[in-house]
């Protein structure tokens, strides 16, 4: 099917209208500078288009915590018992503690509540579900009698039905636990030696040390041998910890995609602490140590990219980000090709700036995979050829300095189809550092069961950051971001452009994304293109320094 693949694509960028020509097209004239630009391409009055949205303790309210779980035990003379708490994380099954598996009589609960911030009153129970539990599964190497592997899943006897008061939660994969301020959840006592809650109760929690923790906690040398383990985790606040009754809880932080929807991500499952009083502490089972075995039981991928896919859920929107889908730059923006029968476009991105000549990184050229062959506009778009590369005469492998290339192609954009970006400058356009800087990134998107890579543009908002060293040649440029992303599922668009957008109408770039640039959720570093005006000119428009021909 490879062999034919370049076929296929020549017919199909037929049958669209080919993006690049052979020959020049009748409206083409050749510049002498980058000053030129607005005047050679003027905007072209493509509006953007924003994605919209797919859309002590205090008390929670239906909605907030909707993957919360109440874990149960039918008293034959008595109204259920909710004894512990869990974490809705397929549609099957719920995330609680080991020692949740029983009550102090060793009777096992056979019954989880979800959507009921209200166990006394019926007024919030227009969403709950009561479903019986089909088994508890613990992990087999828990103990009683001690404090370790304190992790279970509990399997359903159906699937629970999705509707605007209850949604799966995803799991935190990260080694590290989140700096900022976590959620606990649960129905627990609302102060030592009070009786639990039947209203669903929230408090703001920060990790702490391991070693202050150890301090903190009583002597438990026969519980816990091993002291505090790297698979445990603590956390407190000033005021009030996880009580009895909130154990199995989930301990969780929340994080938003590029389109502004907010998913809560489960960091720790609550086990045990001290007694719940002021300055009071607690030990939650790190749920990333144990994602493998999670999995195993449950039969699913819990990867970020299956959790944020499902479209059943009332999600909240974080109004501080969202991404937007804009005309303007993906008639601009282009993937780097080794392969004219590659399809992912998003392996380097490039930038479009003159009928024959793109802009990216040199990092991206200079790979071990050689110089790229090929760009295109779109995976089923017809190929540009490429004529040569030339990489900055001071750029350095494993360096970040200069970290810029030029390539120039054997084709002509198709103004119809593809439209070169001026460059920004300050004389012309002022400071750039003022809101709207767009940076471009890619998620995985699921189509009939197929993953492919979707392009997003989303904004950058923060303070300058300093990177590199102080020498006169550091040409990065560094802004922090303040959003808090779900780790993993967006790629960011290195070689690709760093734009804003000039009176409402037009984009400029003012940057190539640097290979120092981690992911979407850290700062974003590139290259600044303001020092390098006078030498792109002297590729683009005079032709005189070496070039890598292919």
């Amino acid at each position: 099917m490879i062999l034919f693949l370049p076929i296929l694509l020549s017919l199909a960028s037929l049958a669209q209208g080919s993006v690049f020509l052979h020959r020049p097209p009748l409206q083409y004239t050749p510049g002498n500078s980058l000053d030129e630009c607005e005047q050679r391409f003027p905007n072209n009055q493509y509006e953007p288009t924003i994605v919209p949205a797919v859309s002590g303790g205090r008390r929670a309210f239906q909605g907030e915590f909707p993957h919360m779980a109440a874990i149960g035990w039918t008293r034959t003379d008595a109204p259920i018992a909710y004894l512990c708490g869990g974490s809705l994380i397929t549609w099957k099954f719920v995330l609680t503690a080991a020692h949740c598996s029983a009550d102090i009589d060793n009777i096992p609960p056979d019954t989880v509540r979800l959507a009921d911030t209200d166990l006394a009153s019926t007024s919030d129970d227009e969403f709950a579900q009561q479903i019986p539990i089909a088994r508890i599964i613990k992990h087999p190497q828990y103990q009683w009698s001690r404090k370790y592997y304190d992790i279970a899943v509990v399997e359903l006897e159906e699937y629970v039905k999705p509707n605007k008061a209850i949604c799966v939660a995803c799991l935190w994969r990260e080694p590290n636990v989140p700096g900022d301020l976590m959620d606990a959840v649960g129905f627990g006592a609302l102060g030592f030696g009070e009786r639990l809650s039947s209203t669903l109760q929230k408090i703001k929690l920060q990790a702490l040390d391991e070693t202050i923790c150890a301090k903190r906690l009583p002597a438990m040398r026969r519980e816990m041998p091993e002291g505090l383990r790297d698979d445990q985790l603590c956390a407190h606040s000033a005021t009030m910890d996880t009580c009895e009754g909130d154990s199995g809880g989930p301990l969780q932080t929340d994080r938003t995609d590029l389109l502004g929807k907010t998913y809560a991500l489960i960091v720790g499952v609550v086990a045990f602490g001290t007694p719940c009083t002021n300055g009071s502490t607690g030990v939650y089972t790190r749920v990333s140590s144990y994602l493998d075995w999670i999995e195993e039981e449950v039969k699913e991928s819990l990867s970020p990219e299956v959790c944020i896919e499902e479209d059943y859920c009332n999600r909240k929107m974080n109004p501080s980000v969202h991404g937007k889908v804009d005309k303007i730059w993906e008639r601009s923006r282009v993937g780097l090709l080794w392969q004219e029968y590659e399809t992912d476009i998003h392996q380097c991105g490039g930038l479009l700036v003159d009928y024959q000549f793109v802009i990216t990184s040199a990092s991206c050229v200079t790979s071990i995979k050689g110089p790229p062959r090929y760009v295109a506009l779109s995976s089923d778009s017809d190929r540009a050829a490429i004529e040569s590369v030339t990489v900055h005469p001071w750029f350095t492998k494993g360096h970040p300095y200069f970290d810029i290339a030029v390539i120039k192609l054997r084709v002509y954009a198709n103004l119809d189809k593809i439209y070169p970006a001026c460059i920004w400058s300050e004389e012309q356009h002022g400071d750039w550092r003022t809101p709207d800087i767009l940076v471009g990134a890619s998620y995985l998107e699921k189509r009939r069961d197929l993953y492919t890579r979707k392009s997003v543009q989303y904004y950058v908002k923060g303070d300058n950051c300093s990177v590199g060293e102080n020498v006169d040649y550091n040409d990065l440029s560094c802004i922090s971001k303040d959003a808090t992303l779900v780790p993993g599922i967006c790629k960011i668009d290195h070689g690709g452009p760093v734009m804003k957008l000039f009176d409402k109408q037009q984009y400029f770039v003012h940057g190539i994304v640097s290979s120092l640039t981690q992911g979407c959720e850290g700062k974003v570093i590139f290259t600044s293109l303001a020092p390098h005006r006078q030498w792109l000119e002297e590729i683009m428009y005079k032709q005189q320094q070496e070039m890598l021909w292919m």
